[in-house]
């Protein structure tokens, strides 16, 4: 959370136009989805710890691309691997979901949201002030260093606290990959043909919301500080008001959902984003922006662990890690036109891609009213 607010103006500051941008998150996205597919199979076959563990350490090292790049084709490295790293994705999804009971998972994956990002209070603020200091370039150098070092003890908690999930894992050999990810594809397959049509309809639910997301994490920033007009110390703050705001309701917001149930509560969500993406838009000041932060808060710490919850409702143990794997896939297939189109739209006016995310979550919220039923029995 210290790079996020600041990371795509770092990146134009090295040179890239905001196509460019979108173009750099468009292959991201690209290699994310090609290792999580051997990703989700791994999870079920070989266990969750030993690949998360070991692609924590890699995606730490990658960071130093980010933080020592002369322009921003070192950014592309940077990005590949950071992505490759990520194969341990439906791993961390899947130990998270199996660690969570039926009847508590609104609150449960409310609390995995929450409880790690208490220390990101100031962590905007800090790179604020790195930044107003140093100036963009230099400040965000520091920034990526500092990272590196968090993300190398995050590994290391990792390897000597997490738990395995599944019973009897084998240790995966590199001479296994190339098989690994003929059979992943294969039983990915094998799991989407079992799975229920309400969930085939959640996942393309799914994917058209999730054509909303690299507008808002990739050209917010841009747009707050070209549009709105904020100075980069007030970005700060502002995302530091929304990680507040998450933190004080997010657990709240988890009972919410586990009271009211999944489906109402991605609804109540979209009612809370429509409206204040609008008043997004035509902000114009730092009161307002912080007004639109806390409305987001709200909205962010409702949708995420409902969709999240719903989806481990309808998903079996034994294939949660393929299933989860290949919707989370197909959602990030989604993106990568989303993040070149988003580029595109801003150059001809910063507002479009917003505009557009106010037609795709109205579409989205009816659809789910139409046609998601939850479960009556939930899966263990």
């Amino acid at each position: 959370m210290m790079a996020f607010p600041f990371e795509t103006p770092y990146i134009r500051a090295l040179g890239a136009s905001p196509f460019v941008i979108g173009l750099i998150g468009s292959l991201g996205y690209l290699v994310l989805t090609i290792v999580r597919i051997p990703g989700a199979y791994i999870a079920d076959r070989y266990g969750r710890k030993q690949i998360i563990v070991t692609m924590t350490f890699a995606v730490a090292i990658s960071y130093l691309f980010y933080a020592l790049a002369p322009d921003w084709r070192f950014i592309v490295i940077g990005a590949v691997l950071v992505n490759l790293c990520l194969i341990y994705q439906p791993a961390l999804e899947a130990i998270t979901a199996d660690s969570i009971p039926p009847e508590k998972r609104g609150m449960g994956f409310a609390m995995t949201g929450v409880i790690p990002s208490i220390p990101t209070i100031i962590s905007p603020l800090v790179a604020g002030y790195i930044i107003s200091t140093y100036d963009i370039v230099l400040g965000m150098r520091i920034v990526y260093i500092i990272i590196v070092g968090l993300s190398l003890a995050a590994a290391m908690i990792r390897l000597l606290y997490l738990k395995e999930t599944i019973d009897k894992p084998r240790p995966l050999k590199l001479s296994e990959i190339k098989t690994v990810y003929k059979e992943s594809i294969n039983s990915i397959i094998e799991a989407w043909r079992t799975i229920p049509k309400n969930l085939k309809i959640l996942t393309v639910i799914l994917m058209i919301s999730s054509f909303e997301d690299p507008v808002f994490r990739q050209f917010s920033a841009l747009y707050v500080l070209d549009v709105i007009g904020a100075t980069d110390f007030e970005w700060g703050i502002a995302m530091t008001v929304l990680t507040i705001t998450t933190l004080l309701v997010g657990i709240p917001l988890g009972k919410v959902v586990d009271v009211l149930g999944r489906k109402t509560s991605i609804i109540l969500a979209y009612l809370i984003f429509i409206p204040s993406t609008l008043v997004f838009i035509y902000a114009r000041s730092f009161i307002e922006l912080i007004i639109v932060m806390v409305i987001f808060g709200f909205g962010s710490m409702m949708i995420g662990p409902a969709f999240q919850a719903l989806i481990t409702d309808m998903v079996p143990r034994s294939k949660r890690g393929r299933i989860m794997g290949v919707i989370g896939s197909l959602n990030i297939i989604m993106m990568i036109p989303a993040s070149a189109i988003a580029g595109f739209l801003y150059e001809f006016n910063p507002a479009y891609p917003f505009q557009l995310t106010i037609v795709l979550g109205i579409f989205t919220s009816i659809v789910v009213y139409l046609f998601i039923k939850e479960p009556i029995k939930r899966e263990e």
